[in-house]
Order: structure tokens, then sequence, then C-alpha cells
């Protein structure tokens, strides 16, 4: 099981990272799929003509247009497309990924979020756009469509392999991190604030019903009903979501100039000091914000346009202009008020010197820690729990660990203003190895995202010092992000079984995802998930970026006719004849 383990993680290194365990295989930290998302955007944007900054505001008329069926074909209108696709796009990503970005990549990650999503705009686009021209409708009348429709009907049958592996992919990224993970973090935010708030001890198991229950009501009733559920719950979670930042922003106003100002230092390598839990510079703002960006969004990835196909639309310019509004709303919008709220709140805030010396240590190569121990099993966050038991059992060899480190070359420079002197670099280094047995030595940081807190931890920690209760805040936006990326997964995961097996095993399938979604609820560790989830989503990425760059001339024909059938390019009906003749 452990070589297995070592395995994926090593796989999803190098898609992400570039690196096979501790050798670097592309320098830079930029792995093969970030190089290829990021290049296929901005080739498809210059393409463009940067058609998503021009004709933004004609989307957002579309997009309120859309709340009418805009043709006849298609299961539900456009508006609902952009809901049921922005309800797998906008997830527990937009709470804990963004200070995921943050505490791996600095505050500078999230300018790297911006220009993808920037470029993710334009992919979303494009594959939207395909979704509408390549669709298919079945022998009863329903409509089928996304990235392994437009590969089979666009580059031919002969690339039928890349749309089978396209779907493999889909499968295995709905059920890991579209289902089990989802599931997973509700259950867990209900059993923690049952205990918590109410002196409660809620068994998983029940949460599981209940979460079960809930999705099954749902996607039994298939698109139609997934449709209209999110076309009513994502406007109004994403809205209530932006209100309560809105408030911690407005009593937190003047920290709001020191946020972009930090944003853009750090972004360029200006400003390396930003603390939090890793070693930082460009490469890494840049890395960590195109990895968080592009999977906060889905653009690429080809999961969005799945949706968008079965919207009620002859014109395929124009839901891919609805599409790309998606990415905005998602990324530049609600991760950017996370990301805000995240860099302003300040307050009584500490950090433990030692894990941040350990870290940079790891991060630069000067050792290893034991086979099969995490940083914080040695060297635990200022937040915790249980840190003093910690500290006993393990601050002889943590310690230890931080004297090999000095004697391999850590200088600890990078986490101190500049100026300071060697003699204080000594100093600290001293308060780290004394920190790293003695609980109370920490470090007192003034804002949120300095501390060494884990991600979803800086998030729940930044609402609640802003505003009386703000912890809720997190918990319930939680909830409905997480349930309505299930529900819309659900029908992603569905697309799939019937491009590989058929229509017969849409409803089998429903039954098999509510089991998943239960069993998802029971899981203890989802390390391993969440890496199995990085190489499926690979698997989905690569396959549908091909396709878009050989079908890069017929996006960039539809950009310039706007998708008008006279214009040479229609929206042809990919109907199989024999079994579902067309009308006279």
């Amino acid at each position: 099981m452990e070589t297995l383990v070592t395995l994926i993680q090593n796989i999803a290194g190098f898609i992400w990272g570039g690196k096979w365990g501790d050798t670097v295989i592309i320098p830079g930290e930029m792995g093969p799929l970030a190089i290829l998302l990021l290049g296929t955007g901005l080739l498809l944007m210059i393409r463009l003509g940067g058609r998503p900054v021009r004709r933004f505001v004609p989307a957002l008329v579309e997009v309120w247009q859309g709340r009418k069926a805009q043709g006849e074909d298609g299961a539900i209108t456009p508006w609902q497309a952009l809901s049921t696709a922005l309800s797998g796009q906008v997830g527990t990503g937009n709470l804990a990924g963004v200070a995921t970005a943050i505490a791996m990549g600095g505050p500078g990650a999230i300018f790297w979020m911006w220009v993808t999503a920037l470029f993710g705009m334009a992919l979303a686009f494009s594959e939207s756009s395909l979704a509408i021209k390549y669709r298919e409708t079945d022998e009863y009348g329903r409509i089928n469509g996304g990235p392994m429709y437009y590969i089979k009907n666009g580059l031919g049958k002969k690339w039928g392999w890349l749309a089978v592996i396209f779907c493999i992919g889909t499968l295995f990224s709905a059920m890991a991190t579209g289902s089990m993970i989802q599931a997973n973090s509700i259950a867990q935010t209900a059993v923690e604030t049952a205990r918590g708030t109410f002196g409660l001890s809620m068994p998983f198991w029940l949460v599981g019903v209940v979460i079960a229950a809930l999705v099954f009501a749902v996607i039994i009733g298939g698109i139609k009903s997934i449709g209209s559920v999110a076309g009513k719950v994502v406007p109004l979670m994403a809205a209530a979501y932006v209100v309560c930042a809105l408030i911690v922003l407005i009593l937190n106003a003047s920290e709001i100039p020191h946020a972009f100002a930090v944003i853009f230092k750090s972004a360029f390598g200006l400003q390396e000091v930003v603390g939090g839990a890793a070693g930082y510079g460009m490469m890494q703002a840049v890395r960590f914000g195109i990895a968080r960006g592009l999977f906060s969004n889905e653009a690429g990835q080809g999961s969005a346009p799945i949706a968008h196909a079965a919207a009620q639309t002859k014109n395929p310019v124009q839901q891919g202009e609805i599409a790309m509004i998606g990415v905005f709303i998602d990324t530049i919008v609600i991760c950017t008020m996370t990301a805000l709220v995240i860099l302003t709140v300040s307050g009584d805030f500490k950090r433990n010197p030692a894990l941040i010396a350990a870290n940079q240590c790891i991060t630069e190569g000067h050792a290893t820690l034991p086979e099969g121990a995490g940083v914080e099993d040695l060297f635990p966050s200022a937040y915790t729990d249980g840190r003093e038991a910690i500290l006993a059992e393990k601050g002889e060899d943590a310690q230890g660990f931080l004297q090999a480190c000095r004697g391999a070359g850590l200088n600890l420079m990078n986490d101190l203003p500049p100026g300071t002197t060697p003699e204080e670099e000594e100093a600290y280094f001293q308060k780290a190895l004394a920190a790293a047995a003695d609980g109370s030595v920490l470090n007192e940081v003034r804002y949120v995202y300095e501390t060494d807190a884990e991600s979803s931890g800086i998030t729940a920690r930044a609402y609640g010092t802003a505003l009386p209760g703000g912890e809720w805040v997190v918990t319930i936006a939680l909830f409905f992000f997480a349930f309505t990326t299930i529900i819309g997964w659900s029908y992603y995961g569905e697309q799939a079984v019937t491009y590989l097996i058929g229509e017969w095993a849409t409803h089998p399938f429903r039954y098999i995802w509510v089991l998943v979604v239960f069993a998802g609820t029971l899981v203890t560790n989802t390390d391993a998930l969440w890496l199995l989830g990085d190489i499926a989503n690979a698997s989905m990425a690569f396959p549908n970026l091909i396709a878009l760059l050989a079908l890069s001339g017929v996006i960039y024909a539809m950009h310039k006719n706007n998708g008008d059938p006279d214009g040479g390019h229609p929206v042809h009906d990919y109907r199989d004849e024999e079994r579902h003749p067309k009308e006279d």
C-alpha cells in the first residue's frame, strides 16, 4: 500500500510540479499540465482577439437573457446551464483552495489566479461553444454533449480513444473529488460543529444518510431537476457569500490597500517575506496560483461544457460567452473575496517558528523527514489540537532535524525583514530550535494569512475574528458549495457513463452515485483521494486540451462569424438517423 501511495504522489507531483519524488524533471516547478493549460489559454485568447475582455458586458446581458430558452433544442435554459456548471466549479476550493494557494505560494498566488482566470475565460468560451456545436440527440430525444462528443464529431471517430480516456478520467474525478471528498467535507464540518457548538455526538453514518437522501432527491430527475435546483440555489449561495465577504471588507477597509500591495509585490518576488508555511518567490506564486486557479474554475478541464451542452440555444458562441462569465464569477469574484478577507483581517495571531524553519529546510532540499512522517508530525502548528503532547513526545527528534538542516546550510533570512543581520538570523534560528520542544515559544503575527494554520482553518479564523460567529459563514458556505458540487458532478459522471456504455446505464449510475456519496462521509483519510483526484483531473484536461488545440480553427471560425449558421458554420444535428430520424 505504501508503494502505491508513493507512486500516486510521484505521478501527481510530476503532473503539477514537474518533480518525481525529489528529482526535478521540469525546472521552475511547473508541471506539464500547468504549462499546457496556460499555453492553450494564451493561444486561444490571441486567436479570439481578446474576446473575453471585449465582449464581457454583452456576455453579462446574455446571461440575464438566458433565464429563458434561446432555442428549442436542449434540456435546460442557458441560465440553468451556467448555474449547473457553477455548481461544479464553486466548491471547497473557493474556501480552502484560496487559503492553500496563499499559504504555499504567498499572496502573489492570487495575482496568478487572476491571470489564469483571464486565459480560463478563453478556454471556457472555446470548449462550451464546441459543446453546443457538436452535441448529439439520442434515440430518446435527450441531449448529450461535452468534450467526448466534440472529439468524436469534430476530430472524427479515429480519435475515439481520446474521448474514452476523457470519460474514464471524468468518472474517476467525479467519484473522488466531485463526490467523496465533498461529502466528507460536509460530514467532518457537521460532526465538529455538533460537538463543538451543541455538545452533541453525531455519528458520521447519520450525516451520510441525510446527504445521500438530499442528493438522491435532486439527481433522480436528471439534468432538468439538477438545473432547476442549481438555477435557484447557486445564485443565492454565491450572492450570500459575497455579501458576507463585503461586510468583512467594509469593516477592514483600511487594510485593503495593504492587501493589494502585498499581492502585487509577492507576485513578482518583490516581497518574499510574507509569512505562512513555505518558502516563497515568484515561481512559487506562479505555480500555486495557476494550479489552484485552474482547478477552482475548471476551465480547460472539460467538465463545465458538459453542462453547457444541455442549454436551450442554437448559437454556440452565445453559450460560450455565458460560460466564460462562470469563470469570472468563480475566480475573479468569489475567490478574490475569500483572498481579500484572508489578507485584510488582522488580530492576535501566532505561528510556530520551528514549523516555518522545517518547511523551508524541506522545500530547499537540505534534509528529508523520516519515511512515512509528515512535517506536522514533528512540528505542530500553533493551532494544532494536542500540540503539547506532540512536542513532549517528538521534541527531541524535531530539534535534531533542525540541527541537521542547519548543518546542511539552512538560512532563515527569507523569513526575516530586509536588513536583518547574521547575528539576528542566528537568534531567530535558536528561537525556532527552542520552539521545536517548547509550545510556549511562538511568533506573534498581525494578519491571519501569516499564521501556520491549515488552509480551511485560515479562512474560518479570518471570518471568526472579523464577525461574531463568523465561523458559521464558512460552515454554511462549505455545506452549500460542497452539496451543489456533488449534484453538478453527478451529471458529468452520468454523461461519461452514457458515452461509454449507453443511455440505459444512467439510472443505475444515479443509485451508485448516492452510495458513493454515503461512503465518502465514512472515509477517515482523504489524502489519497485528493491525489487520485489530481491525476483523474489531469486525465480529463489532457485530452480536452489536445482537442481544443486541434479544433482551434473551428473555434476561430465560430468566433469570426459569431456562431451564425448563415456564416457557414452551423450547429449540426448529430442524432442517429436509424434509431431517431429527423423530422421533415
